[in-house]
């Protein structure tokens, strides 16, 4: 009984650390879909603006970062 116990808490483990992921990197998908949805929107509506490009990139590693942080943490959660 005890032995079968330990594989369900093994099988729960996996599967928290599995939602945690999945739903750990919707909030980054969305971010850069939205960062990059926005500055499409801007260069066409005023192709001058496509200047700002680093800017840009600097935002989508800020929020790639935040994506990366919830990769690591399945490894540092035990």
């Amino acid at each position: 009984m005890l032995n079968h116990f330990a594989e369900m808490t093994g099988n729960v483990e996996v599967l928290g650390k599995g939602l945690m992921l999945g739903l750990g990197m919707i909030g980054p998908g969305l971010g850069v879909g939205l960062i990059g949805s926005s500055f499409m929107n801007a260069v066409g509506r005023n192709p001058e603006s496509a200047k700002f490009l680093g800017q840009i990139l600097v935002f989508v590693a800020i929020v790639e970062l935040m994506a990366l942080l919830v990769f690591a943490s399945l490894f540092i959660i035990k």
